[in-house]
Order: C-alpha cells, then structure tokens, then sequence
C-alpha cells in the first residue's frame, strides 16, 4: 500500500483549515431561518454544548469530550493544538392546531480551540450558541374603525441569537483527578420588526424596528475522576447571572439566568468499545412567568477505534419555555460517524439527529444533520 508523503498530508491539512475558515467567515443568512416555536414566548431556544462526536451519541459524551464547551475537566487529556467547527441543517414541521408549517434554519453553532500550554495545564477558547432567537409569527385579526370592521395582519419578527464566549482551563491533578474551570461572556443582539398591515389598502402600513443587545457573563466548574481502568464519572455545575438587554444604550430589561449541574459516567470495557450515560439540571424557572426548571437524560455508545467509529444515541428531557401551564417535553434518537485522513491530523464527523418536541396543543417535528471538522496541526 502506497504511503501518502508529507506534501499529500500538508495538502490535506491545508484543504481542512480552509474548510473550517470557510464555515467561519460565511454564516448562514438567518433571515429565512426560523428556530423552535417554543422559543418565541420565553428568552429563547436554548443551544446544546456538544460537538458532532458528542451530539451524535445523544449528548451522552458531551460531559468527558474536550471539544464540546459543557464542562472544562476533559480539556486537561488534550494531547496537541486541536481546532473544531460545526455547522447543522435542520428541517422542522410545526403542528399547531392541526396546521403544519415547514421550517428550516441553518447555524454555524459551535467553534473551539485547544492546547497545552504545560505539561499540567491545557486551555480553550471559542463560542457556541446560547440562546436562538429567530423567528417569524404572523397573524390575522380585525378592529373597528370609523364604523366598519377593518381585516389586518400583524406580523413579528427576531432574527438574531445570543452567543456564549468561553475561556477554559483544566489541569491533571494526578492519574485518577482532573479540574477545570471556564469564564462565559454572553454578548449578541437581534433585530426586531413588528408590522401591520391592512386588507384595505388605503390604510398605511405600520412598522416598528428595534436593535436589541444582550450581555450577561457566567463562571463554570466541574471534575472528572477516574474510578476504576475503563471507568470514569465527572460533574459540572455553572452559574450565569443576569441577562440584559439594551435598545439603543438603555437597559430595556435584566432576566435572571439559570444555575446548572449535571454529571455523567463513561465504561470502556474495551478501546474499541464505549459507553456514556449523562444528567442535567437547570434552573430556568428564574427567567421569570412562563420559564420551567428542566431535567435532561442521555445515553449512547462509541464503537470502533479506527478510522470510522459508527455512534449512536438517545436523549429525552424538557423544555424552558412553551405556550403550556407546563414545561414542553422532547426526545431525540442520534447516530453518526467520523473519517480521519491527512494521517489523522484532520477528523471530518457527520451526523443525523431526529427530534421531537410536545407541549401546550404544539408539536415540533425535527430532521438535523450535522457537520463537524477537526484539525491537528
């Protein structure tokens, strides 16, 4: 079998930095997309802090893998410089009083960086997804005017998300015990449009528009031990405080923001062969009326140690936010792959993630594919 030389290698390092260059500097035009109608009533939907790997297997990973900005203390097995990005397709049909409305949105959700930088002490920087925030709601009303009911359709929309910016460090403490720790800054804005207009065209149609900033910043922690060969559990837990949104330069409004926790337990009986199973709290019911504390699951496995692992997963929980006295629920079946080349300096992830979500007369039905690329220089 014929060996690729260092040019090949080079080449195909390069054609993955440009790739992952490529996801970064053109984003998605967010004004055809539309994200979760249970979203709309409450702050938003909340994003998942998972890599492709991790999101492929249900989450169940996301606690142990370095590369998805849930807890710090996987960082501290971080080998060399490793670079990740992610971009995800998803097509959601929307049921609402037996009406279904086809949506689609495409987000570049989650970029990290990672590194040593001593022999104890690895660090990360990047960004994921906060809190989606687009979204288009329209609908139809009547009101009297000069004696003669008068047909109009209002129309708002939110296009915009809230990011979450993330430094983290983690350290090995020794063979069994490692710790890590991350500083969040939330900052991003969203453009907002109310509009009505009337069937009888000698009205004026009315607009209103708004530039809406957030800022907020949180603090995390969590620890992974090793109990036994083949075996670790870990814990995270995180604090963000308030959220506050401004229109032009004055606090329009501060929203307390959830504490968290959660923790997971990896079995790798062979290393060819992984399990993971993975718990979270969170604290929304701070955010004010209409917002439920959540409790989420998940569990998935790892097969093969080659060039192409085959994953799988589930996950199921609730939702923050949603039109019901109750919190929505949802449940998710995930599975994927990945393919290493350029002499494993590069790691392109693929996968596929089928989504349900039920609460107050809604249902969401969601098809999400996702990409992710990885690059060891």
């Amino acid at each position: 079998m014929n060996r690729p030389d260092g040019r090949t290698g080079g080449r195909a390092v390069a054609t993955a930095v440009l790739a992952a260059v490529f996801l970064t500097a053109n984003p998605p035009d967010r004004l055809t997309a539309q994200d979760s109608q249970f979203g709309i009533r409450g702050l938003g939907t909340p994003g998942r802090w998972e890599s492709v790997r991790s999101r492929s297997t249900g989450g169940a990973f996301g606690p142990f893998d370095p590369l998805s900005p849930l807890s710090e203390a996987g960082l501290a097995d971080v080998p060399q410089l490793t670079a990740t990005a992610m971009q995800t397709a998803s097509y959601r049909d929307a049921v609402v009083a037996g009406t279904t409305s086809a949506l689609r949105a495409t987000r570049f959700p989650l970029l990290n960086v990672a590194g040593r930088v001593h022999r104890r002490l690895a660090i990360a920087a990047g960004f994921t997804t906060y809190l989606d925030r687009s979204w288009d709601v329209t609908q139809r009303d009547s009101v009297l005017l000069r004696g003669t009911l008068e047909r109009y359709t209002d129309e708002v929309t939110s296009d915009g998300s809230i990011a979450d910016l993330r430094l983290a460090a983690a350290s090995r403490l020794s063979r069994r015990i490692a710790v890590g720790a991350g500083l969040h800054l939330l900052s991003g804005s969203t453009r907002e449009t109310a509009e009505r207009r009337f069937d009888d065209t000698t009205f004026h149609t009315v607009q209103q528009f708004a530039e809406v900033r957030y800022s907020g910043i949180g603090v995390s922690g969590s620890l992974l031990l090793g109990v036994a060969p083949g075996l670790s559990v870990t814990g995270w837990a995180r604090a963000d405080n308030r959220l506050r949104a401004t229109v032009a330069d004055t606090t329009s409004a501060e929203t307390d923001l959830p504490r968290m926790a959660g923790g997971g337990i990896l079995l790798a009986p062979s290393p060819s062969v992984r399990f993971a199973a993975s718990v979270a709290w969170r604290g929304w019911a701070r955010a004010g009326a209409g917002a439920f504390d959540t409790w989420s699951w998940s569990a998935g496995t790892e097969i093969g140690s080659g060039r192409m692992p085959l994953r799988f997963g589930v996950r199921g929980g609730q939702m923050p936010f949603g039109p019901g006295p109750t919190a929505p629920t949802e449940f998710a079946t995930a599975a994927g792959t990945g393919r290493a080349f350029a002499q494993g300096r590069a790691l392109l992830d693929v996968g596929v993630e089928r989504l349900e979500r039920r609460g107050g007369g809604l249902t969401e039905r969601v098809w999400t594919a996702l990409v992710g690329l990885t690059v060891r220089p």
